[in-house]
């Protein structure tokens, strides 16, 4: 087995995707020493007792000082702050990077601290997860297989993304560089919209016919599941993008609507077809 690449890495926020980060790293050994940074002590001693992470505390200046790369894994409302906060406190050398689903506000951030000669950012956003939270809801192969998303700037030092970039190769990822207005363009459509929804199907069915449901709906559903707390604050945070992509969704309902109500039914066929198509060739 390789020897570590990192002598110390810190996660803030051990949840689902802090906590699989964690959980991963410690697996894959790529890194001699895990810290957690969260904000209550119950959180750090679940982490711990579970054997994600050798050290544990609430002080995010303490818990960053010294590492190599620092992981922040907080909902994407509290990023921006997260960034601020720690950037006066990182080692000469470290890596700055964040797991979030909106990239705009969050390189923001990073790019209006001062300089520090040395200490970098890089936007990051593993596509994987789970309609569970939670530290509970972690496991270190979550990241196996999936795409790894990452947004740099043309000020971010190459050393910084191969840095970010071996992380998530190394927790199984494929990794792929884009802007983070690219990002939040994209990822609103085959993400956020998806989410915004599956919570609109719950909502648009009626008490009555709930408990008919058969699998094609509980699948279609299934991360409507996913905490409100924490998709409102994507859908806060990613507000324009979201609004385009909720746009060609109402266009393409309101197509099909038109179709189905004049009885056009060989037009409505052919475009489902299309759609079939297109989803045929996602893995």
């Amino acid at each position: 087995m390789s020897a570590p690449r990192w002598p110390r890495l810190t996660v803030v926020s051990p949840g689902l995707i802090g906590g699989s980060v964690a959980r991963g790293v410690r697996a894959r050994r790529l890194a001699r020493e895990v810290v957690v940074v969260a904000r209550h002590e119950a959180a750090i001693r679940v982490a711990l007792d579970a054997g994600a992470a050798d050290v544990g505390t609430t002080d995010l200046a303490a818990g960053v000082a010294g590492a190599s790369l620092v992981v922040l894994c907080a909902p994407v409302g509290a990023l921006p702050g997260l960034i601020r906060a720690a950037w006066p406190h990182l080692a000469p050398g470290a890596v700055l990077t964040d797991a979030g689903s909106v990239k705009r506000s969050v390189v923001d951030a990073a790019s209006g601290c001062p300089a520090r000669a040395g200490v970098s950012f890089v936007g990051g956003h593993p596509m994987a997860g789970s309609e569970r939270s939670g530290f509970e809801a972690s496991a270190a192969d979550l990241f196996d297989g999936r795409l790894a998303l990452l947004t740099p700037t043309p000020d971010t030092p190459e050393s910084a993304v191969l840095a970010a970039t071996a992380l998530w190769e190394g927790l199984g990822s494929t990794v792929r560089r884009l802007s983070a207005e690219a990002h939040d363009h994209l990822v609103g459509q085959i993400s956020h919209l998806p989410h915004l929804a599956a919570y609109a199907l719950v909502s648009a069915a009626d008490g009555d016919a709930l408990p008919l449901a058969g699998r094609g709906f509980i699948d279609t559903t299934r991360i409507a599941a996913s905490a409100e707390a924490l998709w409102g604050d994507i859908f806060r945070e990613n507000r324009g993008p979201l609004l385009d992509a909720l746009a060609r969704y109402e266009a393409v309902l309101g197509r099909w609507r038109e179709l189905v109500a004049r009885g056009d039914w060989t037009t409505l066929e052919a475009e489902l077809g299309r759609a079939r198509e297109v989803r045929e060739k996602l893995a």
